[in-house]
This record gives structure tokens, sequence and C-alpha cells, in this order.
């Protein structure tokens, strides 16, 4: 029988894992920081790359903190880091992050300071609960146990609020799954995922339970429908409202996504004569907020459902020179007519740009391209692309988003 192994944890993988070395074998480990001596269970595997079980923190790391969450000690999966003092990890996003950036797409311009946030706490606009048992739990991250916290460290104090009327709620037969979204007025919406033939009426509870909620949708094999209320939640960032589908995007972190805006309106730096095009653009997010500086903006995104919004948040708030396209990116921007002057923000999913929408873009070939992406590994390898199609690398700055987890926002800006 295999024993436990004595490893030091060097440094933490993009993954967020922390690496050590033993016996030339490289081993991941969840829940460790750079210059832990801890025990571990054997390697998974017998290959050079591997990972193995934390069991005992032998000498604590200069970076390492003790978690204040019992949901993170209990192994809920919501948060990779609460082990790790924030400034480690602002640092090791930064540092990970380059050298994706260098080793795999060949950037060589500048990368600026990670934008963190002053306050790393209650922060996160979207709950994701499953149901077990007749009642929600959240997802935990290792062995399959259930996990119902108390408290949640991350969450906004309207979803906070929420979760302690829904956490002793006995949950409706039918009912999958329950994301809520709070906005800045403490407002909630829900939406659920649901068994087929399960009625509306199922998620009179939840209403019951949060008079807060503006509303309710529910997602079934026969596709999305309000259940009751409102079929929106407005988000309101600076000027321009966006309203959101209860089962639409928005991003989780309000406050550093109006950072993230602002970087993105100073990096695109919009003239009156410019059109954006705002590629993936969900609901309109940076549409919304660049046209009001340039001639016009049209969004392109495959979901209609968000077109739909993103249409009529434009209306709401009064945007009249901004349109949205429904339909596959490669075809549709193919297919718009050029512009004398374009500028294009693009912020894929996290596979990044497709080939044929890559493709469309190099042919389309714009002055400017502002790439926000969620996945370093995926924007190295599109930029490479684009280097090779004569674009330069101007400079990448990164947004803390994701607070807690090894996850950033990078957003590269490139020049014809």
């Amino acid at each position: 029988m295999a024993r436990p192994l004595n490893l030091v944890i060097s440094s933490l993988g993009e993954t967020g894992y922390g690496v050590g070395q033993k016996g030339g074998q490289w081993l991941t480990v969840a829940r460790t920081a750079p210059g832990d001596h801890v025990t571990v269970g054997p390697p998974r595997g017998p290959e050079k790359w591997s990972s193995a079980e934390l069991l005992k923190v032998v000498q604590a790391g200069p970076d390492r903190v003790e978690p204040r969450c019992q949901g993170f000690v209990q192994g809920c999966g919501g948060c990779q880091w609460l082990h790790l003092a924030y400034p480690a990890q602002v640092a090791w996003k930064e540092k990970n992050l380059a050298a994706v950036l260098r080793s795999r797409g060949g950037y060589a311009g500048p990368i600026h300071p990670l934008i963190a946030m002053a306050q790393p706490e209650a922060y996160r606009n979207k709950l994701s609960l499953k149901t077990a048992g007749g009642r929600l739990v959240f997802v935990p991250e290792f062995d399959g146990t259930n996990q119902a916290p108390r408290d949640c460290l991350v969450q906004t104090p309207a979803l906070q609020a929420a979760w302690a009327k829904l956490r002793t709620l006995a949950v409706p037969a039918g009912i999958e799954q329950v994301h809520l979204r709070s906005n800045a007025a403490g407002q909630v919406g829900l939406h659920a995922f649901v068994k087929e033939g399960t009625p509306p009426s199922a998620l009179a509870p939840f209403a019951e339970a949060l008079p807060e909620a503006v509303g309710a949708g529910v997602t079934s094999r026969k596709g999305y429908r309000v259940a009751w209320g409102e079929a929106v939640l407005a988000q309101i960032i600076g000027a321009a409202t966006w309203l959101i589908p209860h089962n639409g995007f928005f991003q989780t972190n309000q406050t550093q996504a109006a950072e993230l805006l602002a970087l993105v309106r100073r990096e695109a730096a919009v003239k009156g004569t410019d059109r954006v095009l705002d590629l993936y653009c969900g609901a309109g997010f940076f549409a919304l907020a660049l046209a009001p500086g340039a001639r016009e903006a049209v969004g392109i995104e495959e979901n209609p459902q968000s077109v739909e919004a993103a249409g009529a948040s434009a209306k709401y708030s009064g945007i009249a020179n901004a349109r949205f396209l429904a339909g596959d990116l490669g075809a549709v921007l193919a297919k718009l007519p050029p512009a004398p002057a374009e500028t294009v923000v693009v912020d894929p999913p996290r596979e990044g740009l497709r080939p044929e929408a890559l493709q469309a873009l190099v042919a389309r070939s714009p002055n400017r391209i502002v790439y926000v992406s969620c996945y370093p590994p995926s924007l190295a390898r599109d930029f490479k692309v684009l280097a090779k199609a004569g674009w330069r690398g101007l400079s990448c700055t990164a947004v803390d988003m994701f607070p807690h987890t090894s996850h950033v926002e990078a957003v590269l800006t490139l020049q014809r």
C-alpha cells in the first residue's frame, strides 16, 4: 500500500492548485499555498504531472491564512483561495497571466498591474444551488457531500438574506436547480431548471419566501418561460441600464464590472465617427456603455433572448444608436457591410473565438481590437493568430472579477 508523501508547495498553477515536486513528479494539490510543507496522499497517477489529496498542513507558508468561512472548510466549491491572503492572490494572478500570454501567445507588450478589489467580499451577485433531499444546497468541490452553510462571505447582502430564507425551505418536486441574481437595489430575480411537466406554480413557495424577488423563470426541455412577476431584473452601472432576463448573463461582480467598463472604454478610445462592434455581446454590456461616444454600436450574439434584452435595454436607457443582431458570429460578421472606421470589442466564452469567427474578424481588418477574456490560454492562442495576421499587442490589464478563485478577466488591446 502506497504511503503518504511529504511535499513542499513551490507555486500555484493556472488552475489555482498548489504545485510541488517529489521524485521527479510534479503534483498539484488543492487548497495549498506556496511555502506550505504538507503531507499528501499517493499520486493519483504515474504521469510526470499528477495530483494528490491534501492530508495535513505540517507547516504553513507565509501567505496561508485561516479561512473565515465554515462552508469552505467543509468542502464548498464556490471559492478556491479563502486560505490564501488576498495580496498573494493578486500577485499569483498577475504572474500566471503573464506566463501564459508570453510563453503560449508570444505577447511582448506591457502587462499592467491587476485591478484588485478594495474589499473582496460580498461581491458575487449570482447564487447557484441544486436540490438534494428536498432542500437547496451549494455545489461541493470534492467528495460530493452536500453543503448548506449558514453564511457565504462572497455573496451580496441581498443574496445572503435570500439564502437565509431558502436554506430551510422545502423544495417542491420537479425542481432540479435554482439560480438567484441580485442587483444594486437589493432586488432578486430567480431562475429554476425543472423536469418536464412541472407546473409554474411549483415556484410559488419561493415567491412567498422572497418578497424582494421581482420575478422568476423556469427552463425545461421545452425551453424557457416566465413563471411569475417581471420578466427581467434591472442592472444599473453609470448611465446605462441593462434589463436582464432571469436566465440571462450579467457580470457577477458589479463593483468590478464598473472597473471593467471603464478600462474597456479607455482602451477602445472610441471617436464620434467610429462604429463599435460588440462581438459575443450578450445583453449588450459593452455596446450600451460605448454607444454614446460612437457613431453607432452594433452587437452580435447567438442567443436571441439576449439580443431582445439588449434592444429593450437600449430603448429603456434612451440609446438610439445601438442595434443588435442575432446569429452565428462568423456568418453575421461576414454579411455586415463595413464602415469606414470600426473598433471591435470581443468578449467570447471560455473557449475563445471559433475558427470561422476568427477568420471573419481577420477579414474585416478593424483598426483596433479590445479582447476581453476570462480564460488566458484561449486568449493567448487567439492573440497568436491575430499577431500573425497583422495586429500588434499594445497592452494588457487584468481585472479581478472573481476574488478567492484563480479566475481572472484580462483585457488585451491590439492595434492594426
